[in-house]
């Protein structure tokens, strides 16, 4: 017996491309492409008019289909300007699904070639926002675009639910403001996928201030994701109040007056945000992060087989706080394992790869790299608790 199309392109998921799609009679959806069968795609540009108004007829048509459609967008360019209210079951796929990075020359023809140029604002008017619990968004293998520099990709806050079983793609970020959720008003996520290869460059704000829990971020993919300037040390990602969540395979370069990571939650919360495998640095030993690279104010964390390079160059550049390691732990509780380090230029032997100052920090198996160290990595304590062990200098 012959495997049901349907089945096919479940298996298929995002990458599989079909060719037929919604009808269009006099520039306005047809009932017979209301009413297809659900196993076609929404083709975007079956609908005529503006890449906005094809995109409304197509959302009708996905909003009124059971079981749910997904709209499937063209390899060209595209523009859109209209906020849109996320509903349960959305996806917005592209052509085809692969690694993506508009920053790098003669590639082309390599590249799934599927442009979206967002000129939207952030928060609620953000191009997707969530503004009740939804469930299955997915978006893939689209390269973004921001128009203006201010422009978001997706909010859904706290006060809205949570955005519950979303899959994210292979997609790529250049020049936003914001990618899911804002410092103040963090993405509310849950069940939330992230997989497949992503780039965000030419940043203009922190991409990700994230908040939620039982997540699986980029533990199938990655992300390579870098900030220079100076930027009154803002953090490239925000993990506000996430719990239970595997974090993996992150590369970002801090350079500057960035910092990478800032961990934050109450005293309640139930720990288990897991980073695993990630490179958290300058951009080298000349081109560094000026102060921490990883600051941990609250809740439970870890991080294991890290990459911690190039920081604390220069931390009487910030005045936010005093800056006193690659890694500060102010509060919550922290477990480092396996990690290795390498200094900049700039940076003495005598910073600590660890300081604690409130809080509770577990570290195991520091090693110093790069061939300008004469003695064991150093940690710190002023204040909270700090528990190391003989790979580290205790101070």
């Amino acid at each position: 017996m012959p495997t049901p199309r349907r089945t096919i392109l479940k298996r298929l998921g995002a990458a599989a491309v079909v060719t037929t799609g919604a009808a269009v009679l006099n520039g306005t959806t047809s009932a017979s492409a209301a009413t297809a069968s659900g196993e076609d795609d929404i083709l975007l540009d079956s609908f005529s008019g503006t890449d906005d108004q094809k995109l409304t007829a197509a959302l009708d048509v996905a909003r009124n289909s059971s079981p749910r459609r997904p709209i499937r967008l063209s390899p060209r360019s595209h523009t859109f300007s209209q906020t849109r209210t996320t509903f349960s079951g959305l996806r917005i796929l592209g052509p085809n699904v692969g690694w993506q990075n508009p920053e790098i020359a003669n590639t082309a023809g390599a590249l799934p070639q599927c442009n979206v140029t967002l000129n939207c604002g952030n928060g609620a008017s953000s191009w997707l926002v969530g503004t009740q619990t939804t469930y299955n968004v997915m978006v893939a293998g689209i390269t973004f675009k921001s128009s203006n520099a201010v422009t978001q990709f997706y909010h859904h806050p706290y006060s809205a639910g949570t955005s519950y079983a979303t899959t994210l793609d292979t997609l790529s970020f250049y020049g936003f403001k914001h990618v899911l959720g804002t410092p103040a008003d963090p993405f509310s996520m849950t069940l939330v996928t992230t997989r497949g290869s992503w780039t965000c460059v030419a940043v203009q704000d922190t991409q990700f201030s994230l908040r939620g829990s039982d997540n699986f971020l980029w533990v199938a993919g990655d992300m390579n994701y870098g900030w220079q300037g100076a930027n009154a040390g803002r953090y490239l990602m925000r993990f506000s109040n996430l719990s239970k969540t595997a974090v993996r395979h992150l590369y970002l370069t801090a350079r500057g007056g960035s910092r990478a990571i800032l961990v934050e939650g109450p005293d309640s919360q139930q720990g288990g945000l897991d980073f695993s495998d990630c490179v958290v640095e300058g951009q080298n030993a000349g081109d560094p992060a000026m102060g921490a690279l990883i600051v941990v104010k609250g809740g439970g964390v870890s991080f294991t087989n890290t990459k911690l390079n190039f920081g604390m160059a220069r931390p009487s550049d910030f005045t936010d706080q005093r800056d006193t390691g690659l890694v500060m732990v102010q509060g919550g509780t922290a477990l480092l394992t396996n990690t290795w380090t390498n200094r900049a230029s700039a940076t003495p032997e005598s910073v600590p790869v660890v300081s604690v100052s409130g809080g509770t920090a577990y570290v195991n198996l520091v090693m110093g790299m790069g061939g300008n160290w004469t003695g064991k990595p150093r940690v710190s304590r002023t204040g909270g608790t700090l528990v190391p062990d003989a790979s580290v200098s205790a101070a």
